[in-house]
């Protein structure tokens, strides 16, 4: 069977708008990285000495997986994103394979964001302003979608899950909030002095 089994226009416009916003600053990024590499063009995310895309895409942990840049596998996966969204709004639908192996493409990308937030924050000691852009579109692409993916039948046949993701999902708002003030007051802890320049 495939899935969405009802047309799900306001997914699928949420797909491709997030994935085209999440795309276009994995893009700008990967762009001004190349640019860094190349020239060493200071990219226009360094604006204060907190906000430094640069020591962020020059530290290890910005090429971790075969030396490729990060924002690259950024690049490829949100225009997936998009490009899903887009089918769905032309009336497609996709077998439960497509849609566990698509959750799973979700997950392992928030999981490797919020690694990628602790690093930033913790570990390297400077912010990245794209970088924070995609992970405030992304949270609530995983918040959001998982639930509504549990209660749609498309990751498991079980009535339990589906209801299980009908309870949630209305209230899946509350992990985003979650989410966003763990993000925030760890910014504000390790980086006290941000917003007194």
């Amino acid at each position: 069977m495939n899935y969405p089994t009802r047309r799900s226009s306001a997914m699928a416009l949420y797909f491709l708008v997030s994935g085209l916003g999440a795309w276009f600053a994995a893009f700008t990024l990967a762009r001004e990285g190349y640019q860094l590499a190349l020239n060493g063009t200071t990219p226009s995310c360094n604006i204060n000495p907190f906000f430094s895309c640069g020591s962020v895409m020059q530290s290890p942990q910005a090429t971790l997986f075969f030396d490729t840049p990060n924002q690259l596998f950024g690049v490829a996966g949100y225009i997936a994103v998009a490009m899903v969204g887009a089918a769905m709004l032309s009336g497609a639908t996709f077998r439960r394979a497509f849609w566990v192996i698509f959750t799973l493409g979700i997950l392992g990308a928030y999981i490797w964001l919020m690694w990628m937030f602790v690093q930033a924050v913790f570990v390297i000691g400077f912010l990245c302003l794209y970088c924070m852009v995609v992970w405030a579109i992304h949270i609530p692409l995983w918040w959001i979608f998982l639930p509504w993916a549990m209660k749609q039948g498309m990751l498991s046949s079980s009535p339990a899950i589906k209801k299980a993701g009908a309870l949630w999902l209305p209230y899946s708002w509350v992990m985003i909030v979650i989410n966003y003030a763990v993000i925030t007051i760890s910014i504000l802890i390790q980086f006290p002095l941000l917003f007194s320049l």
